[in-house]
């Protein structure tokens, strides 16, 4: 298998599921810039890529926000000039909240709208507009959930925003196609990252109905489920495949989600 490019930038690289792919995408053979809000995370995540790949590859900390076109676009110039025109582009960064929609503020719906389809619309068109300039063809891979599909109470921004971004793919990957650019889409499930920790996924009621719904038994995926599949997609694997979505969600996908506001007792103030 042989990668696209031999650059990468992978966002919300700090931690996580992005930690995990830029760290796949690495040992498969590219340069990555992880992007992340928070320079302390990142710097410590480049630190210890650096250190597993032993100079095979190498990792740089980016600390910005997606939202802001400055940071995306210093973000490229920064990874050009460290490791050439970046071919392959992961748009993982995200955030959520459960929240019923009567006590959904304007301001949590943009932040989480703004962070998690934005901030892939601004990156796709930065770079896009770079790698068409230069004639070079290029791989994106954004990373929705099933929750684009999958819907269930107390996320109605998050479902909304990840259903957003699947079509937006859809349509990147049509106009973009004709200049070798392929865009798709990776829908993990749940996934055992500190995140997932933090809201319940992994203990407690919200544990035991993931297990009760998972086709595959198990109650969370692990990074690197994620992380494979990328790879996969940006590499000569996948040359023939754009516009698509792959579930990596234990096939949570087929029988659908129970409800996280039940399940976690939360009912709005406001009724």
């Amino acid at each position: 298998m042989k990668l696209v490019s031999g650059s990468a930038i992978v966002t919300g690289a700090g931690q996580g599921i992005g930690l995990g792919i830029a760290s796949r995408l690495m040992r498969d053979g590219a340069n990555v810039l992880l992007f992340g809000r928070t320079r302390e995370k990142v710097e410590a995540a480049a630190e210890q890529l650096n250190r597993t790949a032993e100079g095979r590859t190498r990792a740089v900390p980016f600390a910005g926000d997606v939202v802001r076109v400055e940071d995306v676009t210093r973000a490229i110039e920064v990874a050009t000039r460290e490791f050439g025109l970046p071919g392959i582009l992961v748009n993982n960064a995200g955030t959520a909240t459960i929240t019923p929609i009567l006590d959904l503020s304007e301001e949590d719906f943009e932040r989480v709208v703004d962070i998690n389809l934005k901030g892939p619309f601004l990156f796709t068109r930065e770079l896009a507009r770079a790698l068409v300039k230069a004639k070079q063809p290029g791989s994106i891979v954004n990373i929705s959930s099933l929750n684009q599909t999958a819907v269930t109470d107390g996320l109605a921004h998050y479902c909304a925003s990840k259903a957003g971004l699947a079509n937006f793919s859809k349509v990147a990957a049509s106009e973009l196609g004709r200049y070798g650019i392929r865009v798709n889409v990776v829908a993990p499930g749940a996934i055992l990252t500190p995140l997932a920790e933090g809201a319940g996924l992994m203990q407690g009621p919200m544990g035991r109905e993931f297990l009760a719904h998972t086709p595959l038994g198990k109650t969370c995926g692990e990074p690197e489920d994620v992380a494979k599949v990328v790879s996969f997609l940006c590499s000569d694997l996948a040359s023939w495949i754009t516009g698509d979505t792959l579930a990596v969600d234990g096939g949570n996908h087929i029988r659908g989600l129970h409800s996280y506001a039940d399940t976690l007792g939360i009912t709005p103030k406001v009724a």
